[in-house]
C-alpha cells in the first residue's frame, strides 16, 4: 500500500526536494501546497492524505490553522521550520519538529514509523 503524503511548504525548491525524497521511498505525494488556504482546501477532500509534512510558516502566515485541522482529523504530521523549537507554539508543537535545512531522510524515517504503527 502506498501512503499519500501532503507536502505543505511555501518554498518551492524545498517542497520539490521533500516530494522527490518521498516519491523515491514509494510514497504518493499530494500537493505541494504553498499556503494555509491551499492546505486547508486540500484537507477538505476526504482521504486526501495519510500524513503531512508541514512548514511552520507559509508566506509570513502561521501554519497553526493547518496543524489544528490535522489534529481534529487525526492525521499525523511533522513540522519543518527555520525557527527555533521554542518559537513554535500551540498545535504546531504537537508533532515532531525538524529544523531547516531539513534532512529528508529524517522526514522519511518519521513517516515510515508513524504510518506503520497505524
Amino acid at each position: 500500500m502506498s501512503f499519500r503524503i501532503l507536502v505543505v511548504d511555501d518554498e518551492v525548491l524545498i517542497a520539490m526536494e521533500i516530494a522527490d525524497a518521498l516519491e523515491a521511498e514509494g510514497f504518493e505525494v499530494v500537493g505541494p501546497c504553498h499556503s494555509v488556504l491551499q492546505a486547508l482546501d486540500e484537507l477538505q477532500i476526504p482521504g486526501c492524505c495519510d500524513a503531512v509534512v508541514l512548514d511552520a510558516n507559509l508566506r509570513s502566515e502561521s501554519a497553526l490553522p493547518v496543524a489544528s485541522a490535522l489534529l481534529k482529523l487525526d492525521i499525523p504530521f511533522v513540522v519543518v521550520s527555520g525557527y527555533d523549537r521554542g518559537q513554535i507554539q500551540g498545535d504546531l508543537a504537537a508533532g515532531p519538529i525538524l529544523a531547516k535545512p531539513v534532512n529528508t531522510e529524517d522526514i522519511v524515517n518519521y513517516l515510515q514509523r508513524v504510518l506503520a504503527a497505524r
